[in-house]
């Protein structure tokens, strides 16, 4: 007993470490490529390796319209939110990227609301969604001050784009769930595709093909960002989920903000101040207490 509970403090750990990770490999990876062509490429590196693994498994990819239909909605929302946290990340140091990143599941629980039957709001929710919403207003205060300077652009925008992104991923999440007729590998394999050949039609189209030096770090920081925080980080969640549970995984959400801003500080000598510590704390909190929310509906 003991020894699963370590290996599943083992895989929630990777994946913080996956996801965390994300936000400084963008860094890198922007000295070079264009938001679009780094989506274009993590996608593509992600479908590569998850659509070999579900082949290996002897599974195929799904069939039917209504199933496509899906993946092309899922699809969407790994492009955009993806692309969004690559824009952001030009502006933004990625300490305030992770710590707006974190709101996602305040995002989830809201929309869960509408379209989830037996998710609804209740006051404890509620309120957790409240607190989550200070910590907000906390974090963005000074850049929501100042929004008719010309500095709004590279600042308060930006920071719109990762909360649009947290979004993204929640609707994904949602979506994921209501889907029919697949296994998870199925949805991460056919969504991949639509997403990757999606961003490599708009990014070529576009801008064009770039020049990729394969030693360079900014692509070796696409490729790590491809293999663990895109394909790994599907499997391991799909791991995780399948032996400790979706409200395990929801873990990562209280732990990821904190690595990601000790990520910043550490490998890029990014700064920290007491109103991002603050928006933070408070931001987890109401996390914690709109988790405690559904546990209590549940019991």
């Amino acid at each position: 007993m003991k020894n699963l509970a370590l290996l599943h403090w083992f895989y929630l750990s990777l994946l913080v470490i996956f996801w965390g990770s994300t936000f400084a490999l963008t860094k890198y990876a922007l000295d070079v490529f264009s938001p679009l062509w780094i989506v274009a490429m993590r996608l593509t590196i992600g479908f590569s390796i998850i659509y070999s693994i579900l082949r290996i498994r002897g599974e195929h990819l799904p069939r039917g319209l209504i199933n496509w239909l899906w993946l092309v909605l899922v699809g969407m929302t790994a492009f955009f939110p993806f692309y969004l946290i690559c824009w952001g990340t030009i502006y933004l140091e990625t300490n305030i990227s992770g710590i707006l990143f974190g709101i996602g599941p305040l995002f989830t629980v809201m929309a869960a609301h509408f379209l989830v039957p037996n998710e609804k709001l209740n006051l404890i929710k509620f309120l957790g969604i409240i607190f989550g919403f200070l910590g907000l207003y906390v974090l963005l205060f000074k850049d929501i001050e100042n929004s008719s300077s010309s500095s709004s652009y590279s600042s308060l925008l930006p920071q719109i784009a990762i909360l649009l992104a947290a979004i993204g991923y929640s609707i994904q999440n949602i979506a994921v769930n209501l889907m029919p007729n697949m296994s998870l590998m199925q949805k991460t394999s056919g969504s991949f595709l639509i997403g990757s050949l999606f961003a490599l039609i708009v990014a070529i189209s576009s801008e064009g093909i770039p020049n990729i030096l394969i030693t360079d770090i900014s692509f070796i920081s696409v490729l790590i960002m491809g293999i663990f925080s895109t394909a790994m980080a599907s499997m391991v969640m799909f791991n995780l989920t399948k032996i400790a549970g979706p409200t395990f995984v929801s873990l990562t959400h209280y732990i990821l903000p904190v690595y990601v801003v000790v990520l910043g500080t550490v490998l890029l000598n990014e700064s920290i101040t007491i109103a991002q510590i603050t928006g933070m704390i408070i931001i987890l909190f109401g996390i914690i207490v709109t988790r405690y929310g559904s546990r209590l509906k549940k019991n």
